[in-house]
């Protein structure tokens, strides 16, 4: 009751101020069955009976009966009332109060405001004439022939078309329902304005979140600027500052701090500016574009590009980076220019210049691939110039090369390498006791390493080929690599951050052969 008056003092306040230095007008008599005076109640009132109607500068209103102060130049007026403003505006009630000095009705009991296409309906409305507003304080709703809006509290402008509500709004139509405590709405454009924390569900299957922005209801586009997201039934959801979505054609853009999340694969993409569409699932994030994979509870891995698309079908997600690939996790780091990561097989596809470390050992090649064999194993495939390097220690690497090399993982460890076609290997045996015996360098179709304690334990080759063994000391300069040797720890990320970091890359001569950029 009391945020009532204060609202009608703030009115008052307004059109005091609105008509200041202007003559107000009399209200005039137009037609009455009965006149007749109670000195007892009031001797300046006419009791006013049957098929009533005053008038007021442009403005009629019709009653059963009234009582007409004319000193104070204000009606009470009941049954049947009307108030008729040109021919767009027509107000319905059962108790009419108005007061022609400050042009403000007050209307009690089934009030009906209706200008043209626009219904407002509520128990108890005051109408502003000066501001051409009305207002409901305890309950009531705004209908046209696309929505209805209810709330405790509204505001409603026939001349601007524009509603304002507060407290419990909510806006629904055939297609999604709105909540909020703050709303604008026009009712000529159907565009609801976003002033506070909102949330709109369509047809349950998509929900919007916004603090601040505008829905056009009619088009069904929305632009979304603040703590803003849009989220689909399969757990598929954009964020952003700001976020534009047109629902029709299943498609939404943000810009900054963007996030393309997916709940069901566990994997979330982040950057500066993304894309969604709905009808393939087909996701783009670019501008510091990262990907965390969280599915180990232990261990996320981190994944930057220039560019990250996503796409799924009903149940698996494909993930492709795009130039400048780095990724991190504790055990495991990479890079190269472009990967595809699956998760209907769990496969991660590494195509141009790929690299992969794992604790000391690097491995290399023209194309790589990483598949998940078990719940805690997995194997890397080396394709085309395969290469293998196992740091030993700051000056020696046990070194595997050959057409394709085959890494296997249990536990997060190293236990076995097979390289085919054209076989090479370097590695340095050793006494029980640790000491170096020398330098092992052998050739031959196929080998099998066996890893213990994160060093070459066994080397079994195929066909049997005995290999060379050189004393520690006498192991010629040319022999202690092998041709494609390339250590390449300088540019490895060493953690989440390091993802982001680039680094210059070899380009091609006139000659195919590769100088450094400078």
């Amino acid at each position: 009751m009391l945020r009532k008056y204060i609202a009608l003092f703030i009115v008052f306040i307004l059109s005091a101020n609105f008509t200041q230095g202007a003559k107000p007008t009399t209200i005039v008599l137009e037609r009455s069955e009965t006149l007749s005076f109670d000195k007892k109640m009031n001797a300046d009132c006419q009791v006013l009976r049957g098929n009533v109607v005053f008038r007021h500068d442009n403005a009629y209103m019709y009653c059963d009966s009234a009582y007409f102060y004319d000193q104070n130049n204000t009606i009470d007026a009941f049954g049947n009332i009307r108030m008729q403003q040109g021919d767009t505006l027509f107000v319905y009630g059962d108790f009419l109060h108005y007061n022609g000095d400050t042009r403000i009705a007050h209307l009690k009991g089934n009030v009906r405001m209706i200008n043209r296409e626009t219904t407002l309906e509520t128990d108890s409305f005051d109408y502003d004439r000066n501001q051409n507003k009305g207002y409901y304080y305890t309950g009531g709703k705004i209908y046209d022939k696309k929505n209805v809006l209810t709330s405790i509290w509204g505001e409603y402008s026939p001349s601007t078309k524009m509603s304002v509500f507060r407290e419990q709004v909510r806006l629904v139509n055939d297609e999604f329902g709105l909540g909020s405590n703050n709303l604008k709405y026009n009712t000529q454009s159907k565009i609801a304005y976003i002033i506070g924390p909102s949330l709109i569900l369509y047809k349950e299957k998509t929900t919007i979140y916004s603090e601040d922005g505008w829905y056009d209801t009619q088009h069904e586009k929305s632009q979304l600027y603040k703590n803003s997201y849009i989220e689909q039934i399969d757990g598929k959801k954009l964020v952003g500052d700001t976020i534009f979505y047109q629902k029709k054609e299943g498609e939404g853009q943000a810009w900054g701090h963007v996030q393309l999340i997916d709940t069901a694969q566990q994997i979330t993409i982040y950057g500066n500016y993304g894309y969604y569409r709905e009808l393939d699932r087909f996701g783009l994030v670019r501008d510091s574009a990262y990907a965390t994979e969280y599915s180990d509870k232990n261990d996320t891995l981190f994944l930057h590009a220039d560019t990250l698309r996503t796409q799924a079908d009903s149940v698996y997600n494909r993930l492709k980076a795009v130039s400048n690939v780095r990724f991190y996790r504790s055990n495991l780091q990479g890079k190269c220019d472009t990967l595809i990561y699956s998760t209907r097989d769990s496969l991660l596809s590494m195509y141009e210049s790929p690299v992969i470390w794992s604790d000391t050992m690097q491995l290399s090649g023209n194309f790589m691939q990483v598949f998940k064999l078990a719940k805690d194993s997995s194997m890397v495939w080396v394709q085309g110039k395969a290469m293998g390097l196992i740091q030993e220690d700051s000056l020696r690497f046990s070194q595997l090369s050959g057409k394709s090399l085959k890494a296997f993982i249990k536990d997060k460890v190293l236990y076995k390498i097979l390289v085919e076609g054209n076989a090479e290997s370097i590695y340095y045996p050793r006494e029980q006791d640790g000491t170096l015996i020398g330098m092992n360098r052998t050739e031959s179709s196929t080998l099998v390493v066996h890893v213990r304690n994160r060093k070459i334990d066994k080397i079994v080759l195929s066909p049997s080929s005995s290999g060379v063994l050189y004393p520690e000391l006498q192991i010629p300069d040319d022999k202690k690599q092998l041709e494609n040797f390339h250590w390449q720890d300088t540019i490895r990320p060493k953690n989440k951050h390091d993802i982001f970091t680039r680094y210059a890359l070899p380009q091609k001569t006139k000659k195919g052969k590769r100088v450094k950029k400078k």
